[in-house]
C-alpha cells in the first residue's frame, strides 16, 4: 500500500486500512444474515408461486383483450293500462320513454285527464308503431269518460203534478219573469258558423250555455280560428249532438311564422307541446329556415297527425 500510495502519510494509511476491514465485516454480516432466514415451506412457496403465475395471466389477459359485461334489457311488455292511474314503472313497462312518462305525469298534476284513447294519442313522441301496439290495450276508466246524454223514453209517463192549494196561492203576487236567464234556442236545422259567433249566439244552441259558450271563444282565440266543424269537441266536455248545430264555412286561421317565433311564443299555441317548439327551434337553427313541416318527419316529437293537424295554422317566411 505504500508503494500504492505514497503520497499517504502513515496516520491515513492506517486509517483506511481500518475502513476496509469494517466494509468487508459489513458485507460478511449481511450474507451471514441472509443465510440464517427461515426459508419458506414448500407449501407455501408453490401457493406463491401459483398466485405470482395468475397475477401474471391475469395481467396478460387484461392487456390482450379488454373485459366487457352483458347488460340485459328490460323486454317491452303489452297489456291493458288506464293512462290516468298508472304509475311510472308500468308505464316505463310497456315501453314509454322516461321522458314520455314524465310528460304524462306532468299532464295529470295540472289536473289533465285522458277521456279517451285518442286523447292518449296526443301523447308527444307517440309514433304509429308505438301507438299500433299500445291503442288497443288503453282502457279508460268510466269515472274519466264524457257522459252520454240519456235519451228520453217516450213510453215513460210524466209524473203527475202535487196538487196545488189555489187558495193561499191567489193572494201571493205573481215574480216578473226572469228573462235574461231564458235564452231562446235555435230551431232544428239552424247551423251557427262558430268562426263569426259569439257568446250570445253561442248558447242558442241546445246543450250549450255560459260556460261552454265562453270556453269556445277562448279556444278559438287560442287556436287563431277553426278550420273544422270538428275542432269545437276540444274547447270543454260537450256532447256529440252540438257537431249538427255548427260550420265552418269560410277558415282563414290566423297563422304562426315559425322561422321567427322563439320557444315561449309557439308553445302558446294549443297544438304545440314545449317539447315540440324546442325541437322545431332546434332543428331550425341547425339547418335553417323551413320550408315545409315535412321537413320535421324525422323527430320523433312531429308524427304525421300532428304536422297535419298543425298545417294550416303555420306559415314559412
Amino acid at each position: 500500500m505504500n508503494r500504492r500510495l505514497p503520497f499517504l502519510s502513515k496516520a491515513d494509511r492506517r486509517a483506511l486500512l481500518i475502513l476496509e476491514w469494517v466494509l468487508i465485516l459489513v458485507v460478511l454480516g449481511v450474507a451471514v444474515y441472509g443465510w440464517m432466514q427461515p426459508q419458506p415451506s414448500g407449501r407455501k412457496g408453490a401457493s406463491a408461486a401459483a398466485d405470482s403465475t395468475s397475477l401474471s395471466h391475469r395481467n396478460t389477459y387484461s392487456r390482450s383483450a379488454p373485459v366487457t359485461y352483458a347488460v340485459t334489457e328490460e323486454p317491452v311488455e303489452t297489456f291493458p293500462f288506464d293512462p290516468n292511474t298508472a304509475d311510472s314503472t308500468t308505464l316505463l313497462r310497456l315501453g314509454l320513454s322516461p321522458w314520455q312518462v314524465r310528460s304524462i305525469y306532468r299532464y295529470r298534476a295540472k289536473h289533465g285527464r285522458y277521456h279517451s284513447a285518442e286523447d292518449f294519442r296526443r301523447l308527444p313522441g307517440m309514433t304509429g308503431e308505438l301507438w299500433e301496439r299500445l291503442g288497443p290495450q288503453v282502457r279508460i276508466a268510466e269515472r274519466f269518460r264524457y257522459l252520454e246524454p240519456t235519451p228520453k223514453s217516450s213510453t215513460s209517463m210524466p209524473e203527475k203534478p202535487a196538487p196545488v192549494d189555489t187558495t193561499r196561492t191567489a193572494s201571493l203576487p205573481t215574480p216578473p219573469r226572469d228573462t235574461l236567464r231564458q235564452v231562446p234556442k235555435y230551431e232544428p236545422g239552424t247551423l251557427v258558423d262558430i268562426n263569426m259567433a259569439d257568446t250570445t249566439e253561442l248558447k242558442r244552441i241546445p246543450g250549450i250555455g255560459s260556460y261552454r259558450a265562453r270556453k269556445i271563444v277562448e279556444y278559438r282565440q287560442q287556436l287563431g280560428g277553426f278550420v273544422s266543424a270538428e275542432q269545437v269537441m276540444e274547447a270543454c266536455e260537450m256532447p256529440d249532438e252540438l257537431l249538427q248545430w255548427v260550420c265552418v264555412s269560410a277558415p282563414s286561421p290566423r297563422r304562426l311564422n315559425v322561422n321567427t317565433l322563439s320557444v315561449q311564443q309557439l308553445m302558446k299555441h294549443p297544438y304545440l307541446s314545449f317539447y315540440q317548439a324546442r325541437d322545431l327551434v332546434e332543428y331550425r337553427r341547425k339547418h335553417g329556415p323551413l320550408k315545409s313541416l315535412d321537413e320535421l318527419s324525422l323527430l320523433s316529437t312531429f308524427p304525421p297527425e300532428a304536422r297535419e293537424r298543425l298545417n294550416p295554422y303555420v306559415v314559412f317566411e
